[in-house]
């Protein structure tokens, strides 16, 4: 005779279902909790990253660029030829000297597109460069290429100053990479 065993299930059951379970829970508890510690990483390293870009940039504006005769390889009304350039303002390599026709170039492609500007200078973040003469020297100078901070409503700002010689004339750059949310104390 068969006996009817129909909802029934065996202690085996139960302990095979708690175990699969817990591992779930267990596998679910440990990754939040990496994702969690990853953002928090991410956040707290922002203002790094800002003041990494901050260096990296004016370190490049420094450089002749690539190709070092960049600004007579692009059109600065068409994002499109921007793609080929890395933009630096040096008039050569190991040269302090900035190159007056960079300098009008980098400026004519961020006043004609911004946001597009960035990728030639390789900064994902907001960017401002003065570059200022002392008038004592000859040259009341005062050159802005960017957005400046203060008009984004800047949260967070790192700066670079770097001495420089523009017309042979004795100068200083200053470049501010600035976002406008709150990655960092600045």
């Amino acid at each position: 005779m068969m006996r009817n065993m129909r909802a029934q299930f065996w202690s085996f059951d139960v302990i095979f279902a708690v175990v699969i379970f817990s591992i779930a829970i267990t596998i679910l508890a440990f990754t939040w909790f990496n994702v969690n510690n990853q953002l928090a990483i991410g956040y707290n390293n922002g203002g790094t990253l800002l003041q990494l870009q901050a260096q990296s940039l004016s370190q490049q504006l420094m450089t002749p660029g690539s190709p070092s005769n960049w600004q007579s390889s692009i059109n600065t009304t068409n994002t499109m030829t921007w793609g080929n350039a890395s933009v630096g303002l040096a008039s050569s390599i190991g040269n302090y000297s900035l190159s007056s026709s960079k300098v009008i170039a980098l400026s004519s492609m961020s006043n004609y597109k911004y946001q597009s500007s960035k990728a030639p200078l390789n900064t994902a973040f907001d960017y401002y460069i003065t570059i200022r003469g002392n008038p004592n020297n000859g040259a009341a100078l005062n050159i802005s290429i960017g957005q400046s901070p203060t008009a984004g409503k800047a949260q967070s700002v790192f700066l670079e100053k770097r001495s420089t010689f523009i017309n042979g004339v004795p100068a200083t750059m200053y470049v501010y990479v600035w976002s406008n949310s709150t990655i960092a104390a600045t």
